[in-house]
């Protein structure tokens, strides 16, 4: 089963698409198959090893107005403890927002907060520059 507006595939027994919230259709559309535009193409911006990180990427492109969705391969097998082999989040953008998507994530990975007003800061500054506080270095930690 196929969501002819966002392409997901269902399975069968499914009849509407969670995400668009209309009926699927029963094979791909083979108009959306040779489609030249790229610009609904799904398209991989980052893989994560913890959810949480994921979800504060996710979260972090919404804020840029960059539309997005995760996909949790990780194996769950409670109550054996996951390892990082095992645990997988990836996050999926739009073809035409792939750059910009990743250069957003690139800009949160030189980038921490300040534990006093939680500020934004650079990995470099030594003091915030919203509170003055003295940043201290958790690689020492």
């Amino acid at each position: 089963m196929w969501c002819p507006a966002c392409k997901a595939e269902y399975v069968e027994g499914v009849d509407t698409c969670a995400e668009c919230q209309i009926s699927l259709v029963a094979a791909f559309p083979p108009d959306l198959e040779e489609s030249e535009d790229t610009s609904d193409r799904w398209r991989l911006a980052g893989e994560f090893i913890d959810e949480i990180q994921a979800q504060l990427a996710e979260g972090m492109l919404n804020d840029n107005g960059i539309p997005c969705r995760l996909e949790n391969v990780t194996c769950h097998s409670y109550p054996v403890p996951i390892s990082k082999e095992m645990a997988r989040v990836r996050l999926w953008v739009g073809e035409a927002q792939l750059e910009e998507a990743r250069s957003v994530l690139a800009d949160a990975e030189r980038s921490y907060f300040c534990s006093a007003c939680a500020a934004v800061v650079s990995r470099e500054d030594a003091v915030c520059p919203g509170c003055g506080e003295p940043l201290e270095d958790d690689e020492t930690e």
